[in-house]
């Protein structure tokens, strides 16, 4: 068994979202798999059990409970696969598959000479859930007026999207009212609940780029720097209203650790394929 910590989605060396790595050399149980997720204390654990060269079987725990899919943990879970020699090329982009919960998807990793410049991981095909309502209340769980809520250039409101993982998507007008967000965690939990959502993303746009946050307390997580699939859909939910199939999105700026998230949304036939991705950073090797 190795275990690992890897940042995802870095951006400029620095920030990032940092996952638990565990590559299995033999299954174990989930309970097991929990207490070593518990243990490493991260907001998400990825165990990966290879099945052949190209398909590698991933789990997801958070420090207390399994979920489905986890982006910014699998981004880090193929950059160490291929920075530690699990799957190789050179000057080439290696296509795998991971099997998860939320499916089979496509994973590549872009390799520059012999070492990884950056991963890419296909999403769940998008599902927009609809518009809420509740605009009153969501504003309220974050401590803003309903006035804030939306965007200046594109009609959006609070909307759940999935790409595997429900999530509510929350516009709001400006990165100052993002950044100065004083998240109201049991609000936000209650309100998951009620909506049979993992959290909030919330986000605005700046001179045509994309800011986040994102709050999941009902999986123990009050708010991370980096999320993939929830940038996921986001771009596929942007998409949708209009802005462009390529974007890059800067999460963890009010937290100090500025992330960046690469999306493509390609599109065939009326039907949405997105892909988010990034760099990322080993950054300890730990004993189990």
């Amino acid at each position: 068994m190795e275990v690992a910590i890897v940042k995802a989605f870095t951006h400029e060396n620095q920030g990032g979202n940092g996952a638990g790595i565990v590559v299995l050399n033999e299954q174990i149980s989930d309970d097991r798999k929990q207490e070593i997720a518990n243990k490493v204390g991260l907001s998400e654990t990825a165990f990966i059990f290879k099945q052949d060269e190209n398909d590698y079987n991933l789990s997801f725990f958070t420090p207390v409970c399994e979920v489905d899919l986890c982006g910014h943990a699998t981004i880090a879970a193929f950059y160490y696969l291929g920075k530690m020699g699990h799957v190789k090329g050179f000057n080439e982009t290696r296509t795998v598959y991971q099997n998860t919960k939320a499916g089979r998807l496509k994973i590549e990793i872009t390799f520059k000479n012999h070492d990884v410049e950056y991963v890419l991981m296909q999403q769940s095909r998008p599902q927009i859930y609809g518009e809420l309502k509740e605009i009153k209340q969501i504003a309220a769980s974050l401590n803003i007026d309903e006035g804030s809520i939306g965007l200046t250039d594109y009609d959006i409101s609070p909307t759940i999207v999935s790409t595997g993982l429900k999530d509510i998507l929350v516009p709001v007008r400006t990165r100052d009212v993002l950044n100065n967000l004083k998240a109201d965690f049991k609000m936000i939990e209650d309100i998951s609940y009620e909506n049979d959502v993992v959290g909030y993303h919330v986000f605005t746009i700046e001179k045509g780029k994309v800011y986040a946050r994102n709050f999941a307390p009902k999986v123990g997580i009050d708010e991370e720097c980096a999320t993939g699939t929830s940038n996921g859909v986001l771009g596929s939910l942007l998409f949708s209203k209009g802005f462009s199939n390529h974007m890059e999105v800067i999460q963890g700026e009010a937290m100090n650790q500025k992330s960046l998230i690469y999306v493509k949304v390609d599109c065939h036939k009326g039907t949405m394929d997105v892909y988010v991705g990034g760099k990322a950073n080993v950054t300890d090797n730990i004993n189990i």
